[in-house]
């Protein structure tokens, strides 16, 4: 049998005391790809000649969490892209961006992946690491739970980091590091906010809990943090 498989960059942004955060499909990433890959089949003529590829939509969620409008930005031919176009309209609502606590509309970039009949026989399912309760409500406990410390407040510190850590397969945080670690308590804040957070399901591979890593971008903004204050 020929699989399916889809590639979800739904990218992950924290603007502390911004509070930015993506449009998102309402039962989640694994639920949405799955649901997908159920209601997307290929006919016996596309199995037989091998299609595969990568099919990339760009479509817009507004503010209510509808999808108003959706672009081909590459297709691989044979209507796929049209029958992807079919099945995202009756995908149900999403939750709708963020941006400092409200909804707002946003533009989601979706690339679809065919995977070729070697690929399918090669293949693993791996469905990456993601919050117990979802990504935006960690994304809002992790902006109220961290706080800017007193030394970078002092220095007048801002701009755009990587925090780094590893899930462990009972769902565990562990590992955790800030790429290119600025000092003056960063870290420790944004560890303590992590943990605040809430769980994390773990990754799994064909069905087993696997440990993987993480990367959560976020970004600390002195200007829009002392509105706060």
């Amino acid at each position: 049998m020929k699989l399916l498989g889809t590639l979800c960059f739904l990218a992950l942004s924290i603007s502390l005391y911004g509070q930015n955060s993506p449009a998102r499909p309402k039962e989640g990433d694994e639920q949405f790809a799955a649901k997908l890959n159920k209601q997307l089949k290929l006919s016996n003529s596309e199995i037989q000649r091998d299609i595969s590829g990568e099919v990339v939509l760009d479509f817009r969620v507004n503010e209510h969490g509808k999808i108003d409008s959706i672009d081909i930005v590459k297709d691989l031919g044979d209507k796929i892209s049209l029958r992807l176009i079919d099945i995202l309209k009756r995908s149900g609502d999403w939750e709708p961006a963020k941006k400092s606590g409200s909804p707002v509309a946003s533009w989601v970039r979706f690339p679809y992946k065919v995977l070729s009949l070697k690929e399918s026989a090669n293949s693993t399912m791996l469905v990456k690491a993601e919050p117990m309760e979802g990504m935006s409500t960690f994304i809002e406990k992790f902006y109220k739970n961290f706080q800017y410390p007193p030394e970078a407040l002092k220095a007048g510190l801002s701009g755009d980091y990587e925090l780094n850590f590893i899930v462990k397969e009972d769902g565990k945080i562990t590992g955790v590091k800030l790429k290119d670690d600025p000092g003056y308590g960063v870290l420790t804040s944004a560890q303590r906010a992590l943990n605040r957070a809430g769980k994390w399901k773990p990754a799994t591979q064909n069905g087993q809990a696997v440990q993987s890593s993480v990367v959560v971008p976020f970004k600390l903004n002195l200007k829009e943090f002392r509105t706060h204050i």
